[in-house]
């Protein structure tokens, strides 16, 4: 009987790291991508665009891109856009956002643990993120951090019409 051999080195490693001004509009297409998927942001998918496209152009801006990004090898596969200013209304701008062939996979916890301490390192004791409560993020990843939800009256996804 044959067998097949694997070498460990031939599977493509799993990364998380802070992403790079090269890489804004990679990041674009997998916040953009991934919100298409869940069915939690289908009837506002114009503004969501919209928004996320206005977030991540602020984000990478800046001398240091407040955004995490995972890879599996070179491909980007998801994304968390962040505002590190303490003042803001919403510090996790897209939330942990993964395409969707690789959920389930406790890559989105992993995604939100690193912009915890990403926000952390800033001198963040607390970080507000408003999603809604049917999304994969809310029903799946926040619940293993200990977050609790309240009412949020400002609609997170026209913010940066006043901040213009």
């Amino acid at each position: 009987m044959a067998s097949l051999q694997i070498q460990p080195g031939s599977v493509a490693p799993l990364v998380i790291r802070a992403a790079e001004h090269d890489e804004e509009k990679t990041v674009l297409k997998v916040i953009h991508t991934a919100f298409s998927m869940d069915s939690a942001w289908s009837d506002v998918s114009g503004s969501l665009q919209e928004s996320m496209t206005h977030f991540t152009k602020s984000v990478f801006q800046k001398p240091e891109p407040a955004c995490m990004v995972a890879l599996h090898g070179h491909r980007i596969i998801g994304a968390s856009l962040l505002d590190a200013n303490p003042d803001a209304p919403n510090h996790l701008l897209s939330g942990p956002v993964i395409l969707h062939e690789y959920r389930n996979r406790g890559l989105g916890s992993g995604l939100l643990l690193a912009s915890l301490d990403f926000l952390h390192k800033k001198g963040f004791q607390k970080v507000r993120g408003v999603t809604r409560p049917s999304s994969i993020p809310s029903r799946f990843i926040y619940t293993k951090f200990s977050s609790t939800q309240s009412s949020f009256a400002l609609d997170p996804l026209l913010t940066h019409v006043h901040q213009r």
